[in-house]
């Protein structure tokens, strides 16, 4: 807070008025609403709880990822995701999480819900969503990532061997281990649950006869779904976009016509953006007692890590029907400044806020 004295001429003062409740698009007002105080009390305790909670998260943010783990393990397995590196590659993604997006993944009341953070960086949906039949979703945007190219499957050197004739086989994408089904002992870099497709070039080596090979999600098979077609003993290749059901265990399908062993490359993921929406708060600066004749400032200022997209001002008292004080507001750095003219019977008890966002998640 700020505070400059000086006198203004009565047509600085009106000019001011004019502008007095010019505020950015989309700020909500302040006015029509019952006096500051409870209401701003209210606000800043929330916010104050909030933070608290975040930073026990930040004290030890290893047992509180490992509790989200052991929380939802039982789920996973009912699920059909859970699989011997599936702890571990839980673990490490929610510890990349920053520490408000921990928060909300241990807050979470499902565990469709908590996987939904490390996919969107949100606690939506609960309910658990739809395989995925074709690319991305229609109410969501998707972004690319390239990955350095990176085997996931190879038959050759698979636990299973070779894709039998005309059964249909599950494969891993996201797994911190592929080794089992021929792919890198390290992983390739998709993060677990996050990818919705994956860019893949796909192999059939030396197949038994004449056919083609399908690649799809999981569930039944749609159609269309064949990559490629091959006569027997080709070596054939093509690269397509596979729709996949990301989290633990398996993601995605391969089905042959004949028996063949198949190698699968990836080259990158499309995953849903958490850029979309902005995390915002209002941050509220002290109450001021603004003194009679004298132009004052009332400043309200970001925290790090957060961007001024707004703000205003508020009469902390039971009315603002004040003559002679006037007031305007405007960005400033990274906050909101209000300045005061007071020229009341007495000191005027003035607020401002910012509204601070954030751009979550990835």
């Amino acid at each position: 807070m700020k505070k400059t004295g000086m006198k203004t001429p009565h047509a600085r003062r009106m000019a001011r008025a004019a502008v007095a409740l010019v505020m950015v698009t989309g700020s909500p007002s302040v006015f029509g609403q019952p006096a500051f105080g409870a209401r701003g009390e209210d606000v800043a305790i929330q916010r104050g709880q909030r933070q608290h909670e975040v930073q026990k998260v930040l004290g030890d943010k290893a047992s509180y990822a490992a509790a989200i783990v052991a929380r939802w393990e039982e789920s996973a397995r009912e699920a059909g995701r859970w699989d011997k590196n599936y702890s571990v590659d839980l673990l490490e993604s929610l510890m990349k999480l920053d520490p408000e997006n921990l928060l909300a993944a241990g807050e979470a009341s499902s565990y469709p819900a908590m996987m939904n953070v490390l996919a969107t960086g949100r606690a939506e949906p609960t309910t658990e969503a739809p395989v995925p039949g074709s690319l991305g979703q229609n109410f969501q945007d998707l972004v690319y990532t390239p990955v350095a190219p990176c085997r996931i499957v190879d038959t050759r050197r698979a636990v299973e061997g070779a894709l039998a004739a005309g059964v249909a086989r599950t494969f891993d994408v996201d797994s911190s281990n592929l080794a089992e089904q021929g792919g890198s002992a390290t992983g390739c870099g998709i993060p677990l649950a996050v990818a919705q497709a994956v860019t893949m070039t796909i192999v059939a080596v030396q197949p038994a006869g004449r056919g083609y090979l399908a690649a799809w999600g999981l569930g039944p098979r749609p159609t269309p779904s064949s990559v490629l077609n091959y006569d027997a003993n080709d070596v054939v290749a093509n690269t397509a976009i596979i729709p996949v059901v990301p989290g633990g265990g398996n993601d995605f399908t391969l089905s042959s016509l004949a028996t063949t062993h198949v190698v699968v490359d990836v080259l990158g993921y499309f995953a849903a953006s958490n850029a979309t929406r902005l995390d915002c708060t209002n941050v509220l600066s002290d109450i001021v007692a603004v003194p009679v004749d004298e132009l004052t400032a009332v400043d309200a200022n970001c925290p790090p890590g957060r961007e001024a997209t707004g703000g205003g001002y508020d009469i902390a008292e039971g009315t603002i029907a004040f003559t002679g004080l006037f007031m305007t507001a405007n960005p400033l750095g990274n906050g909101w400044r209000t300045l005061v003219e007071n020229h009341t019977n007495g000191p005027r008890s003035i607020v401002t806020f910012a509204r601070c966002c954030r751009v979550p998640g990835r």
